[in-house]
């Protein structure tokens, strides 16, 4: 009996042999044909140069491009560094020099953003601000990169560039409140993720506007506090401290609904997951007609997931950028493959709760908008300008080098140089995209 056994089954082996065998030579060579190296326009030493002079050299001085690993792991531990890093566009040329291809590698890390992206976005402690790095909680390293103001605003860099970034952001700020949001003495404004509080205490100031601020952190209630002190508008501002992800939680009970609310990169930390209950939660709390402005950052269409879904009303074919629009360069496989890196990078290293922008376009956005109630009355692209706000925030960082350094370390200082201009790049070259969304709310 065993005999016969053994014998069936050699027989069923042999017969299956070629077949395993050639579907794992189709596999091998898939996967060679994925990671081949690729050659580069110019050595990555056009790029990146080694920072100390015992460090092989050869790899960047070679016609071939860099695995996007390698890249990372010699950047971080301080073993290269970039050629250009003190005029904001150091990365301009990344695409060219490194190779994103899809590996396995790669696929690992992609499995566990969408495992991350999957899960219901964290609570966070109230007013604990959520687990950041220290580097994101630093005053330092905040006001060295952003200005005094903190702003995550995007500066107006359009009719001829200001001088200073600062003069871009009163540009933009006024926007937001006459254009966009058109505030009055009779509304009643919510900031929803006001941060250090600037803007609120801007509008307030300005247009004399009744404004609640929700802050996530005590240092952040500590700063917007002392600003509405210096201004005087402590009659106007109200501050709520907790996470502006569940807002129906953190608001106090009886406040009057609000006419406007302005959200800037709200959406980046609630998590594709959270945004129809976000969005819905924001609705709640506003009066019919009143308006909403988002700031978002999101992914092309055509980079990232389809939009269609069922119930969806857009489709990317027709409203993506196609592949050959002008500042995409032709779509290729390392363009949706430099999207995963460059997040698994950011979550890895600078913010681990941002995670919207990865698997979100803007369609996706206006589609849960409407769901949620809304009509969307206006769009505007400001990819142009945080292309050149990240620029000036490099700038900014490198001529900071020494102070961020002492404070929070080396290491911190190059992941956030590589963050930086990583992401100046992303939306120099349309990877990443910001919009200011308006709505106004019909249900």
């Amino acid at each position: 009996m065993a005999a016969q056994l053994l014998g069936a089954a050699a027989t069923a082996v042999a017969e299956h042999l070629p077949r395993v065998v050639a579907t794992l030579v189709v596999f091998v060579c898939a996967y060679a044909w994925v990671t081949r190296e690729t050659r580069a326009p110019c050595a990555p030493a056009a790029v990146f140069v080694p920072s100390t002079s015992t460090y092989p050299s050869k790899a960047y001085t070679a016609s071939r491009k860099i695995p996007a690993q390698q890249l990372i792991d010699d950047f971080v531990q301080g073993r290269i560094e970039l050629r250009d890093a003190v005029s904001g566009l150091g990365l301009e040329g990344m695409a060219d020099v490194v190779s994103f291809r899809y590996d396995l590698g790669l696929a690992w890390r992609a499995a566990r953003l969408l495992l991350a992206a999957s899960r219901p976005p964290p609570q966070q402690q109230q007013g604990g601000g959520g687990a950041e790095p220290d580097a994101l909680r630093s005053d330092t390293l905040l006001e060295l990169v952003l200005g005094p103001d903190r702003l995550p605003l995007v500066g107006y860099m359009r009719d001829g560039m200001p001088q200073q970034l600062e003069d871009s952001l009163d540009i933009q700020i006024e926007r937001v409140g006459r254009e966009y949001l058109d505030l009055g003495p009779d509304d009643r404004l919510l900031d929803v993720n006001a941060q250090w509080g600037d803007l609120a205490v801007y509008l307030a100031h300005h247009f004399r506007v009744p404004t609640c601020a929700i802050v996530g952190t005590a240092s952040q209630l500590a700063h917007a506090v002392n600003l509405a002190g210096e201004s005087q508008v402590q009659r106007f501002l109200r501050y709520v401290t907790g996470d502006y992800r569940a807002i129906a939680e953190t608001l106090p009970r009886g406040i009057p609904l609000f006419t406007k609310v302005v959200a800037l990169d709200a959406l980046d930390a609630v998590g594709p997951r959270g945004i129809p209950l976000f969005l819905q939660s924001v609705s709640e709390a506003m009066e019919t007609g009143g308006r909403l402005l988002l700031q978002t950052t999101t992914t092309p269409s055509s980079l990232g997931r389809s939009p269609r879904r069922q119930g969806g009303m857009w489709d990317a074919s027709a409203h993506g950028p196609s592949d050959d629009e002008p500042g995409l360069g032709g779509r290729t496989a390392e363009q949706p493959a430099e999207r995963w890196w460059y997040h698994w990078f950011r979550q890895r290293y600078i913010q681990p709760s941002a995670g919207t922008s990865l698997l979100v376009s803007i369609e996706d956005v206006m589609v849960e908008l409407q769901r949620a109630g809304f009509e969307v009355l206006q769009l505007e692209s400001l990819t142009t300008d945080a292309a050149m706000t990240a620029a000036i925030w490099c700038n900014r960082l490198c001529a900071a080098k020494r102070q961020i350094e002492m404070e929070l370390g080396e290491a911190t200082y190059r992941s956030w140089e590589l963050y930086m201009s990583w992401t100046q790049s992303m939306y120099a070259r349309a990877r990443l995209q910001k919009h200011f969304v308006l709505a106004v709310k019909r249900t």
